[in-house]
């Protein structure tokens, strides 16, 4: 049943192509449910019910037959014509203390449609479904659309659904990339303090990063290029790029401090001075990753643009912003402390 329904849930998905099933139906099989209540007002167990039936199709050894020094088992069974149909299994016997019955009297016998293979996952039955994403449709869009198909459906207890393949190897990239993330934050962080030797100025530098995840959601937004692993590792290397121009003002603000300057005065001379060196960095890097987000060549365009794109708007707003951030948090935290040398 949940098979169905899920099957005629996420078949009409966007960009999924190829869904199939582990679960397909196989050759039609004899199917007895037994009746607890008659077996046991009829003094059986589900047990008897089980070896009678084993006895009439599969055969019992009734004795043993020699000849010639060679000894045979004799083995009696119905014949395989006998037992084709429900109503032939329902016909055969079984003996009880209370009398005799057939096992239509004590179970449900019909046919049903079986299943060319039956999967498990941990112990437990399972039914897998495959699919593809169409070229340029991202895994994350089909996987996302899915899970939101699958919230839908009221599971009964002990049901569970879990992502195998590339889904499975995505999610764990993600997670993956995160940690790195958070790993490249932290050693960029502790550089910053040994090289400033100061414990709140890298804490201004980085405030870059917030900016320039900013420009990332607005250039993935305005060009309608989802976020994936790509877009993930471009996001590393910004941490290491966007943190460059705030280094420019602040340490040349630190040298002019320890000249005996103000905060104010430090900051009027190293922004201004320092303007040119970072545009034209910030411009060398958007003109360098332009044909990457731009998306030339016939191969790996989906590979390369959404890193192109995540650079370009990191960088402008990071730089854009940085300009008036920067200096202003340097100025607040900064304003009732001297640099000596």
């Amino acid at each position: 049943y949940y098979k169905v329904q899920l099957i005629d849930s996420i078949k009409n998905i966007p960009g999924l192509l190829n869904l199939s099933t582990s679960s397909r139906p196989g050759k039609p099989e004899i199917t007895l449910v037994p009746n607890r209540v008659k077996i046991a007002n009829a003094g059986l167990t589900v047990y008897d019910l089980a070896m009678a039936l084993r006895s009439s199709v599969e055969g019992v050894i009734a004795g043993k037959y020699r000849e010639a020094g060679n000894e045979y088992d004799i083995r009696l069974k119905l014949t395989k014509e006998s037992v084709d149909t429900p109503e032939e299994v329902g016909n055969i016997a079984i003996i009880s203390p209370t009398g005799l019955y057939r096992i239509s009297q004590l179970a449900d016998v019909k046919f049903t449609s079986g299943y060319s293979t039956i999967m498990h996952t941990d112990k437990y039955k399972s039914i897998q479904f495959d699919g593809y994403n169409a070229p340029g449709v991202p895994l994350g869009d089909i996987t996302g659309a899915i899970d939101e198909k699958v919230a839908k459906i009221d599971f009964d207890t002990g049901y569970r659904m879990e992502w195998k393949g590339s889904a499975k190897m995505m999610q764990e990239a993600v997670v993956d990339m995160l940690r790195t993330f958070l790993i490249a934050f932290l050693l960029t962080y502790m550089l910053l303090a040994a090289i400033l030797e100061s414990l709140t100025q890298p804490l201004m530098i980085l405030a870059t990063v917030p900016l320039a995840l900013i420009g990332v959601v607005a250039a993935l937004v305005f060009t309608g290029v989802t976020m994936n692993i790509i877009s993930m590792m471009a996001i590393v290397m910004l941490l290491g790029l966007v943190v460059n121009n705030a280094i420019l003002q602040m340490d040349y603000a630190n040298q002019l401090r320890r000249q005996g300057k103000s905060v104010k005065d430090a900051l009027f001379e190293a922004c201004p001075t320092k303007l040119k060196p970072i545009i034209m960095a910030t411009v060398a890097i958007v003109l360098g990753m332009m044909p990457m987000a731009i998306g030339f060549g016939s191969s790996g365009v989906e590979f390369r643009q959404p890193m192109g794109l995540v650079s370009i708007g990191g960088m402008l707003i990071s730089t854009t912003m940085g300009l008036f951030v920067i200096p202003a948090f340097y100025y607040l935290f900064s304003k009732s402390k001297t640099v000596h040398d």
